[in-house]
């Protein structure tokens, strides 16, 4: 029980204050710098001081002229100009967009009517017994055509020109004959 005191005290007899050595060697090398340049920062601080003072009123006038000009710059007056000018903009395109939407109404609405006489006339024309439909288009007159309207469609070939039945298809889903061979028991 080296560390006890006298009577039982659990403190040992001498204290001491250790301050850890970076704190110390800062504190030391602070004192040097103002013991050897302390005229000189004295000196700094009061041209600093004074530079500021001079300056100061230059500085605030730049600042106003600034937010003066943030200020013009989104001007509510002129914001509000060309939300205006937005909306009457945005009008006038749906307007548009509306007369484009009610002249496709008007067309679906003729064609649905030309479908309707058209179904009309093919009734009348098989109750009549002339038939259901009209195998023939009308030409640009308006009257049915009779069988022959000029040239001939050209017809398609059925197969390509290249075509050589002995050559065969070339796929392999065509039928091959079994091969003719003896009888192939063993015996």
């Amino acid at each position: 029980m080296g560390d006890v005191g006298e009577e039982g005290n659990p403190h040992p007899q001498v204290l001491r204050n250790e301050n850890p050595a970076f704190i110390t060697d800062v504190f030391s090398t602070g004192v040097e710098v103002i013991q050897t340049y302390g005229w000189f920062l004295l000196a700094g601080v009061f041209l600093l001081l004074y530079l500021r003072n001079k300056f100061q009123a230059s500085w605030d006038k730049m600042q106003k002229s600034r937010e003066e000009e943030s200020y013009k710059k989104y001007d509510v007056g002129v914001a509000q100009s060309r939300l205006e000018a937005m909306e009457r903009s945005r009008q006038r395109m749906q307007e548009q967009l509306n007369a484009q939407a009610e002249e496709y109404a008007e067309k679906q609405r003729k064609k649905e009517e030309e479908k309707r006489k058209q179904k009309i006339e093919d009734w009348d024309r098989h109750l009549e017994g002339k038939g259901y439909r009209s195998k023939y288009k009308p030409n640009e007159d308006g009257e049915e055509a009779s069988g022959f309207q000029g040239k001939p469609k050209p017809k398609k070939p059925l197969r390509q020109s290249d075509y050589n039945p002995l050559m065969g298809g070339g796929s392999s889903g065509t039928y091959r004959p079994p091969r003719r061979g003896g009888a192939g028991g063993g015996g």
